[in-house]
């Protein structure tokens, strides 16, 4: 038994020698994950981060957005979302309640990875772009008040002009730009709120001064086209939203549209907070619909297929003024006419006498002998009388009595004027 431990104590002692003069070779180093399938803990770290500076402008239309994001996160969830790395969600609260209210319904296995990477994605376009187009809204919001204001203010000064020749041709010269048709929408110049307060005071002047016949007559409503757009103001908070799904079509220039992300959002579409919430969007709908139908309702007398002028009115004209008088607001205007024809053998002479009396005439205008005046009327009263009828002679006289409803043109001393065409 002695021999054998003293054989083992030499042969450990041996082995001891022989490993003190060695040098160990170090341990292997393991293989490094990749940037396209493994994520570091450090990398994940910085999501939150980068959500914060992820914007709408980092993402083109038809791009996967998401994928771009999950690159900047130190890992790459593939053109599908097919690759399997390590899932935020796992290890990350919430970033963004308000953007991301279903947060806690993504999955938080590595496999599911691609929709943590998503919801991120669609929240920060979302989100940036609300903050984008309100930026921009403020500045629209500010300028349509004021355009609103200074016509209020030129409606109410216009409307104060007891003369409805005054009256009419001030709120007609305050006509807003004309809409461009490819353009033709409720934030558009020319078709927005200014367009729909401008359109109804110059109807209301219209009726107020007894002329809505010639409103529809002359054209004066606004096309079907434009009735479908115009409407009065919004509240605050409807308009915003409405310029900010306007702004996303690309109608709102200088605001770009929103990125088209529907290649890659449908799994968590439903998941995140949109722009304008469907459900604002789909009231806001609702709402501008009512409003048109409530702007075709106000036009909707003026508004027939091929108006006509009241029974018995027609355009006359009284050419070669003999008289003119005033008599309060009323203006009494005189024509002669004198004709002789020859009728074979017979001279056949007439001598015609029309009278006008205008309730209401043009502001300074005064009428001499020679000159003529246009208008829409009817007569009232014809008589005829035969001052002499022999076989050589035949000469009639004919009073007409005329009720003028409004001038359309005027030529006073070489000058003509035209009420309102």
């Amino acid at each position: 038994m002695g021999h054998r431990k003293v054989e083992r104590t030499g042969w450990i002692a041996a082995v001891v020698v022989a490993l003190a003069g060695c040098t160990p070779e170090p341990p292997a180093t393991p293989p490094q994950p990749t940037a396209t399938a493994t994520a570091t803990a450090s990398a994940l770290g910085d999501v939150e981060a980068i959500y914060k500076s992820f914007g709408f402008a980092s993402c083109r239309a038809g791009d996967n957005c998401a994928r771009t994001f999950s690159i900047r996160a130190g890992a790459d969830i593939g053109d599908k979302g097919a690759n399997k790395v390590p899932n935020p969600r796992a290890s990350l609260s919430n970033p963004d309640p308000l953007w991301l209210p279903e947060w806690s319904r993504l999955p938080t296995g590595d496999a599911g990875a691609h929709y943590a990477y998503e919801a991120l994605t669609l929240a920060a376009v979302h989100r940036s772009y609300r903050a984008e187009c309100e930026k921009a809204y403020d500045g629209y919001a500010k300028d349509l008040t004021a355009r609103l204001d200074k016509l209020e203010k030129e409606v109410a000064a216009a409307n104060r002009e007891p003369n409805p020749y005054d009256r009419l041709g001030a709120l007609l010269k305050l006509e807003p730009p004309k809409p461009d048709k490819s353009r033709m929408h409720d934030l558009a110049e020319g078709a927005d709120p200014v367009r729909y307060k401008w359109e109804v005071a110059v109807f209301e002047a219209f009726e107020d001064t007894k002329r809505t016949f010639l409103y529809a007559f002359d054209g004066y409503p606004p096309s079907d086209t434009l009735l479908g757009v115009i409407h009065p103001r919004l509240p605050k908070d409807q308009e915003l939203d409405a310029f900010c799904l306007a702004a996303a079509t690309g109608k709102v220039a200088g605001v770009p549209a929103l990125p088209d992300t529907s290649s890659w959002d449908a799994g968590v579409r439903a998941m995140v907070r949109r722009f304008v919430p469907e459900e604002r969007a789909s009231a806001l709908e609702r709402r501008q619909d009512e409003l048109t139908d409530v702007v075709k309702t106000k036009f909707t007398k003026v508004k027939v297929p091929n108006p006509q002028l009241p029974p018995g009115v027609r355009e006359m004209t009284l050419g070669k003024i003999e008289s003119f008088a005033r008599d309060g607001k009323k203006a009494i205007v005189t024509s002669l006419v004198k004709r002789e024809d020859k009728v074979g053998a017979k001279l056949v002479k007439s001598d015609d006498t029309a009278t006008a009396v205008f309730e209401d005439w043009p502001s300074g205008v005064v009428l001499e002998p020679g000159d003529a005046v246009t208008f829409y009327g009817a007569e009232i009263n014809v008589k005829e009388l035969i001052i002499k009828s022999t076989p050589e002679v035949e000469h009639k006289s004919r009073t007409y009595q005329l009720e003028p409803k409004h001038v359309t043109k005027i030529v006073a001393k070489g000058k003509t004027t035209v009420y309102f065409r």
